[in-house]
């Protein structure tokens, strides 16, 4: 059964050219970094915009996916059928992992080709798979306090300026922040994507890493069990007449 919803979810990202946008993107990534000729510059910003694609776009997508659905009446019908809250929501989040990490990889894999850039894929496709299931369940969790798309943009606008920003900023060595400040930083899901994504492009495996995955594993159990999974059924059936 779970296979079948996954493959009903990949259909469903083409049919609201969901896939169609992801690789655009992705052209839109590959065109900037190509003008990019600095290479200190050139690695500066190629992890900042992997950063954005498995994180960001993972949980614009998500919302947009989850509306789309609703609004057709697709995910109530599902309610009805044999298949269990944890295969659709799985199913969901397994989709959006194999299409955002496609399309992800197709950037980084095109400058290893072209800039002869050394990348530890071993480390990097797991993680990123990672990273995109965390910002997936985020994405429901944004979806289920909003009263619409817009409104999902909004909130998700708020968050990222609040716990993002920073982050960036640090990453461009804008600013230098105090070790205690570092670490208060690393609750936030986004500076653990960011210690992750540098980490592996710079190779600099250190206590920031780890720590970063492990919490990110520990958010992903804890939102899937405690808040996702068991409010998931509600969302569905409010306004949907079920």
């Amino acid at each position: 059964m779970l296979s079948k919803l996954i493959k009903g979810e990949l259909t469903r990202l083409q049919k609201y050219n969901v896939t169609l946008i992801t690789l655009l993107v992705a052209l839109l990534w590959g065109g900037m970094l190509y003008f990019i000729n600095d290479d200190g510059i050139f690695m500066s910003i190629l992890p900042l915009i992997v950063l954005l694609d498995v994180s960001v776009m993972s949980l614009m997508y998500t919302g947009a996916v989850l509306y789309f659905e609703k609004s057709e009446s697709t995910m109530p019908s599902l309610l009805v059928t044999p298949a269990t809250d944890q295969e659709l929501i799985l199913s969901k989040i397994i989709a959006n992992v194999i299409h955002q990490t496609i399309s992800t990889l197709l950037v980084v894999g095109a400058f290893i080709l072209i800039r002869d850039i050394e990348v530890n894929l071993m480390m990097l496709i797991p993680l990123m798979m990672l990273i995109i299931a965390l910002h997936t369940l985020l994405g429901f969790v944004l979806t289920y306090h909003s009263k619409g798309f817009t409104g999902m943009l909004t909130n998700m606008m708020v968050i990222l300026i609040i716990l993002a920003v920073p982050s960036v900023l640090i990453t461009l060595n804008v600013i230098d922040p105090a070790p205690w400040l570092s670490y208060i930083l690393l609750l936030s899901p986004i500076e653990q994507a960011t210690q992750i994504i540098n980490g592996v492009f710079l190779e600099t495996y250190n206590l920031e890493f780890f720590v970063s995955v492990v919490l990110m594993i520990v958010y992903f159990l804890s939102i899937y069990m405690f808040y996702v999974k068991p409010t998931y059924k509600t969302f569905v059936q409010k306004g949907s007449g079920v």
